[in-house]
């Protein structure tokens, strides 16, 4: 892998271009897990329930949790392919 040039306004647009179609679907797949548990949240509490007397409201909170560790893994892995195309 060569280093991006960033010498240049084209270049820069470029790399930048090239950085958000790093794991992109990670972080989509990680977003919308993450919506799925808040919707279930928002579903627990117009029900009346705590979120930890309900199982929704608890599988809810595991989905949030699942999909907060898959956009960081997306962020760690888009961080990794930075640094591998900075230091080669």
């Amino acid at each position: 892998m060569t280093r991006p040039d960033l010498g240049t306004p084209e270049g820069r647009r470029a790399y930048v271009a090239e950085l958000r179609r790093v794991a992109i679907g990670w972080r989509v797949a990680g977003l919308a897990i993450v919506a799925l548990g808040a919707g279930g949240l928002i579903v627990t509490r117009t029900t009346g329930n705590t979120v930890w007397d309900s199982a929704i409201g608890m599988v809810s909170v595991t989905t949030l949790v699942i999909g907060w560790t898959v956009v960081a893994f997306a962020v760690v892995k888009r961080t990794l392919y930075h640094r591998r195309r900075m230091t080669d």
